[in-house]
């Protein structure tokens, strides 16, 4: 594997993983993106996904579209991996599967376990022991308490708090600031 990246996407979120991937010292060696409709990001080429391009590479998918994202995923013929921002705090056996991102000043502590491309987004807690599963997508602020579990494809929008023990059914989206505290 090369030190260079792939991004999928050319919105807002792609913009933040850029950023993310220079702090981490790695380039962006292009954006996928099939819309058509920029050539460039910062700089950086901006065109159709192409699985023959760089295959050594790896993808990050910068989508904040749950469904979309794991379209994507089945997609995509690059490997992927895991992001974790600088300032982020992970416990050291909380488990990340791949394509995840944690983004800035998040905590992710003892025990808590975190399916594959999901976006833990800046200044977001989950409690030890708690379960994200795949595909699920964090906003700004949230906390996700100690064992709650939240299914597939979920959203959390910014400033929510699931309490310990909770459970989120898959696809289901919590508002911004809710307060859930049981099952849904």
């Amino acid at each position: 594997m090369n030190g260079n990246y792939l991004i999928y996407g050319a919105g807002g979120h792609a913009k933040v993983l850029q950023d993310l991937l220079g702090k981490l010292d790695l380039e962006v060696e292009v954006f996928f993106d099939d819309s058509n409709q920029l050539d460039n990001i910062r700089g950086v080429k901006v065109s159709p996904y192409e699985a023959a391009f760089s295959p050594d590479s790896l993808i990050v998918l910068g989508i904040g579209n749950s469904r979309v994202r794991k379209l994507l995923s089945e997609k995509v013929k690059h490997g992927f991996s895991v992001l974790i921002h600088p300032t982020a705090v992970v416990a050291s056996d909380a488990i990340i599967e791949e394509g995840t991102v944690v983004l800035a000043g998040a905590v992710i502590q003892s025990g808590a376990k975190i399916g594959k491309h999901v976006i833990v987004n800046s200044n977001v807690t989950i409690d030890h022991d708690a379960i994200v599963e795949d595909f699920v997508t964090t906003y700004p602020g949230v906390y996700i308490g100690a064992e709650a579990v939240v299914g597939e494809g979920a959203v959390i929008n910014p400033n929510s708090v699931i309490m310990r023990f909770s459970e989120i059914p898959s696809y289901y989206e919590i508002g911004p600031s809710e307060i859930v505290d049981g099952k849904l």
